[in-house]
């Protein structure tokens, strides 16, 4: 996908979108926004972010080169931070606020449709944050809902459960599934030796790799404890966990699983490798992609890693079972069963021909169903849909391409 340049009548034309997210980090919500932004058609849109943990934005979102927003917020409701948010809405005149969860969206509620009049659209990526929601809020969104443009699930099951959640109409929220630009993510044998060198990953051991955050639902303690019991018995295998975990969060999980390696001695075992902006070659140097997540909306890593050629593992659970197909592409296990976990490790460890099969099928699957281009049409689309400056906007970019 290319970035198109928009001309003079496109720049006077085009609908200014913010995104609006908790964190400036990589996790799966803002790689979607980063894709978003990215590759949405600059002739029609003209995107903005803003964000409101983490003092500063990513490299990867400066060379984005659209404008950036840091909303500081504090733990409880923070006027002052919607009152900054509406400001900035105002000043840059956002026609759509596309708010990524719960909190952004109360945010965003008032500087988009209280203090200003610009549409708002609520995306929601997990089913467990909105099942969070207390009753109080449950009204309270209901209520915003309903006097805003919609709302949008990262999947099918995301969106029953915001449907049923908050009991509002099922025709005002609409799935649009996460994609991936799976080139990006393509690998082969020399390729993944090559960047396993680069990595300093061991070059005659299997690399098994979690790229996620460190937050409790992500369950790193149970694929570490499983870890932990193939390596009695395979001397031959390394853990690697790519992600970070944040101060003051309380579902931060990180501290207790560095704890966990220290007192098991499994230091020269486990890598942690922090932040990485290079997720896409990492995965280029593992053998084995495990997510054991208790609960997900669609996840993306998960996906990344089946265009990468790897076979996965996961947790038997609604959003992941959608994705891994057991027995073909990788293996299924029950949350929190480590026996279980133990065993399925040990299968794709000790079978490299299992793991080249199940890898392949992981590649045409991600290449068949998970297509960034798709997700970028449908969100186009949404955002068309809502805007008060459709016509013009469409007139302008007919002129343009004439």
């Amino acid at each position: 996908m290319t970035r198109q340049t928009p001309s003079r009548v496109d720049l006077e034309s085009r609908i200014n979108v913010l995104f609006v997210m908790i964190h400036m980090n990589m996790g799966g919500t803002e790689r979607l926004i980063f894709n978003l932004v990215r590759h949405l058609d600059r002739r029609i849109f003209a995107p903005s972010v803003a964000w409101f943990v983490e003092d500063r934005p990513l490299p990867e979102f400066e060379a984005l080169g659209v404008p950036l927003f840091h909303v500081p917020k504090r733990d409880r409701i923070d006027w002052r931070a919607m009152r900054h948010l509406a400001r900035i809405i105002r000043e840059h005149r956002i026609d759509i606020v596309n708010a990524h969860h719960f909190m952004p969206f109360v945010y965003s509620y008032y500087g988009a449709r209280i203090a200003n009049r610009a549409g708002l659209v609520y995306t929601e990526h997990s089913e467990a944050d909105v099942l969070r929601v207390p009753r109080k809020w449950q009204v309270i969104g209901r209520q915003m809902l309903r006097t805003s443009h919609g709302a949008i699930g990262i999947s099918p099951k995301v969106t029953e459960v915001l449907t049923q959640h908050f009991a509002v109409s099922p025709s005002s929220v609409r799935t649009i599934e996460n994609g991936i630009d799976v080139e990006m993510f393509s690998a082969n044998a020399d390729e993944r030796a090559r960047v396993r060198k680069e990595c300093a990953f061991p070059l005659r051991k299997v690399v098994i790799g979690l790229v996620a955050n460190f937050r409790r639902n992500k369950n790193h303690m149970f694929l570490l404890k499983a870890f932990h019991e193939i390596v009695r018995t395979h001397d031959d295998v390394t853990l690697v966990f790519v992600g970070q975990g944040f101060a003051g969060d309380p579902e931060n999980s990180e501290p207790e699983i560095s704890e966990y390696i220290a007192q098991h001695q499994l230091g020269d075992r486990v890598w942690l490798t922090g932040y990485r902006p290079d997720v896409q070659q990492l995965l280029r140097a593992l053998d084995v992609f495990c997510l054991v997540s208790y609960k997900e909306g669609l996840p993306l890593s998960l996906i990344e890693a089946m265009a990468s050629g790897l076979p996965v593992i996961g947790t038997d659970i609604d959003a992941i079972r959608n994705v891994v197909r057991e027995g073909v592409n990788g293996l299924l296990v029950q949350p929190d069963d480590v026996p279980q976990l133990a065993r399925a490790l040990t299968q794709l460890v000790e079978r490299a021909d299992i793991r080249q099969k199940m890898g392949e099928e992981s590649q045409r699957l991600a290449r068949g169903k998970y297509s960034l281009t798709r997700c970028i049409d449908d969100t186009r689309e949404a955002f068309l849909s809502i805007s008060p400056r459709r016509a013009d906007t469409l007139e302008a970019r007919q002129s343009s391409v004439a």
